[in-house]
């Protein structure tokens, strides 16, 4: 049996070992995580960020002389902020005195999956929500039939379908990106569509799209248009089995943002006493409102 009398708090002993299974497990499921590969991941060392809209600019003019001067207009503001997040475990002194190891193993392992899944469900909330609410920079919802072009321009578009997945309806989303996507002025950005979103219930049939050599949905023995062009996101943390997304990546990278302030990893809690060793969480990290712009992502409410 171990001597606790060495130290006059066992949880010393432990905190290595505790440090070395949460360090381990919260590794692996940040590798697994999608957040990474979605978002455009950002650090703050403020109490909130504001990214602020700027519109674009119009056409190379003529040189008749001098130079035509152009001015760029102000869009939409989205702020975010970082609300507190902690968790914490026990692992009592008698535990340590049966070498009952695998019960403690158990905790701080548990902990770590905790943390890595409050995360993921985040940053996933913004697809389930996508349709609803109106936490955007310009008070809709993430998806929506009515963005207005700008501030000063009531002008109206959509990034919002209700197509069920299918090859037909994938092609169709992304000459939507190369033709009906707007600036501020009207012009086309050109978005590509070049990432699907997808639940797990609607996996399968992505993939057949995107990895099918032959035509799919057709007895047709022509190549398939779709090989290899998207790439193929599942997210086991969508909740609706029908509805599903087209990412323009990069652009995604720009304005749809994670941001984090505050990871503190795993700590011992040094307010403790002979009997109970305490260890905990915190972190601070955007929640709510997680695009800057609507436009690198369309999507599809499936009834």
């Amino acid at each position: 049996m171990p001597d606790i009398a060495i130290t006059e708090n066992f949880g010393d002993l432990l905190d290595a070992r505790v440090r070395k299974i949460f360090d381990k497990e919260y590794g692996e499921r940040i590798q697994e995580s999608m957040i990474p590969m979605i978002f455009g991941m950002e650090t703050s060392t403020r109490n909130y960020e504001i990214v602020s809209g700027i519109g674009g600019l119009g056409d190379i003019q003529e040189f008749e002389g001098q130079i035509a001067y152009d001015s760029t207009g102000q869009l939409y503001d989205q702020t975010f902020t970082f609300p507190e997040k902690a968790l914490g475990i026990k692992i009592e002194r008698k535990l340590y005195d049966d070498e009952l190891f695998g019960k403690m193993n158990v905790r701080p392992w548990q902990m770590a999956i905790a943390k890595a899944r409050t995360r993921e469900k985040t940053a996933a909330a913004i697809f389930n929500g996508a349709f609803t609410g109106t936490a955007g920079p310009d008070s809709l919802s993430l998806c929506n039939a009515s963005h207005p072009y700008s501030p000063t321009d009531a002008t109206t578009q959509s990034n919002a379908g209700s197509t069920a997945l299918s090859a037909t309806s994938i092609e169709a989303t992304r000459r939507i990106g190369f033709t009906s996507i707007f600036n501020d002025r009207g012009e086309l950005l050109e978005v590509n569509y070049d990432t699907i979103v997808c639940p797990i219930a609607l996996e399968e049939t992505a993939w057949m799209v995107i990895n099918s050599k032959g035509m799919v949905e057709t007895a047709n023995n022509n190549r398939n248009f779709h090989y290899g062009r998207y790439q193929l996101a599942m997210w086991n943390r969508l909740t609706d089995t029908n509805n599903w997304f087209m990412l323009d990546s990069n652009l995604c990278k720009k304005f749809l943002l994670w941001w984090d302030r505050v990871d503190d990893g795993i700590k011992q809690d040094q307010d403790t006493d002979t009997l109970v060793a305490k260890w905990y969480t915190y972190e601070r990290y955007a929640t709510t409102g997680l695009w800057a712009d609507w436009r690198p992502i369309y999507g599809h409410n499936v009834s």
